[in-house]
C-alpha cells in the first residue's frame, strides 16, 4: 500500500509540476488583436469605461497601424518622433477587465527600429512598455509597485537596426483595481536630429500565474503530502 501511494503521490506531483510549467508557458493572451492584424484601432481614444473594456486597441499622439515592417503577419504599430519633438508619449493601448486587487499581470511585445536613436548622447531612454490599473470609474490608480502613483514602466534603448527585441513589464493590481491598461510607447527628449522610427508587434498580456496553474500546483503538493502521511 505504501509503495502504491508513494507512486501516486510522486506521479501526481510531477504531473502537476509539468502542467504548471506548460500552462505558464502557454498562458492565455488576454489582449484583443495582439498582432494588430485588424489593420485599424478597435477603440476611440480615450477608451470609454466600461463599454470599451475588452474592445481592442486605441492609438494616440501619432502612433498608428502600419504594414511597413511587421515582425509577423501583415500589420504592426509604427511610432515616429520628429526632429526636435519633445516628450510626445505616443502609443497603442487597450483596457481589459476582470481584474481584482493582488492579481499580477505581465505585458510583453517585440520592438524594432529602422533608424536608430538620434538623440544627443545620454538622451532619454525612449522605448517604454508599461502597465497600470483602473478602478470601476476608469480612474488610473497605478500599481502596487509604484505605490498607486502612475504606471509601472520598463524602458529600453533602440538596439541594432532592423533587429527585433523583446520588451516586458510585470505589475500587481492595487486595492480597487477592476481593469488593467497596457501601453507600447515611444518618446524622446527633443534632442533628436532626425525622425526616429520604432515598430511594435506581437503583444501578449497574461495573468501570472494563471489560476489553473495554481490549482494544478496545489494538487501536486496535496499528492505529495498524502504520500508522506501514508509512509
Amino acid at each position: 500500500m505504501k509503495s502504491i501511494l508513494g507512486t501516486i503521490g510522486s506521479a501526481t506531483c510531477l504531473a502537476a509540476a509539468l502542467a504548471f510549467s506548460a500552462s505558464t508557458t502557454q498562458a492565455a493572451n488576454l489582449l484583443i488583436d495582439p498582432g494588430f492584424e485588424s489593420g485599424a484601432p478597435g477603440q476611440p481614444n480615450p477608451i470609454p469605461i466600461p463599454g470599451g473594456a475588452g474592445g481592442g486597441w486605441a492609438v494616440f499622439n501619432g502612433a498608428g497601424y502600419s504594414t511597413a515592417h511587421p515582425e509577423t503577419g501583415t500589420w504592426g504599430i509604427q511610432e515616429i518622433q520628429g526632429i526636435g519633438q519633445a516628450w510626445n508619449f505616443e502609443a497603442p493601448y487597450q483596457v481589459i477587465g476582470g481584474v481584482s486587487a493582488g492579481l499580477q499581470y505581465t505585458l510583453s511585445a517585440d520592438y524594432m527600429t529602422t533608424t536608430g536613436n538620434s538623440q544627443t548622447p545620454g538622451g532619454y531612454t525612449p522605448i517604454v512598455i508599461q502597465l497600470t490599473y483602473l478602478n470601476a470609474a476608469g480612474t488610473d490608480i497605478g500599481t502596487v509597485e509604484t505605490g498607486g502613483a502612475g504606471a509601472k514602466a520598463i524602458q529600453y534603448n533602440m538596439g541594432a537596426l532592423d533587429t527585433w527585441f523583446p520588451g516586458t513589464v510585470t505589475a500587481t493590481a492595487p486595492a480597487g483595481a477592476v481593469y488593467v491598461s497596457s501601453y507600447l510607447a515611444f518618446m524622446e527628449n527633443g534632442s533628436q536630429t532626425a525622425a526616429d522610427t520604432l515598430y511594435w508587434d506581437n503583444a501578449v498580456l497574461t495573468q501570472v500565474p494563471e489560476p489553473t496553474s495554481l490549482a494544478l500546483l496545489g494538487l501536486g503538493i496535496a499528492g505529495a503530502l498524502i504520500w508522506r502521511r501514508r509512509q
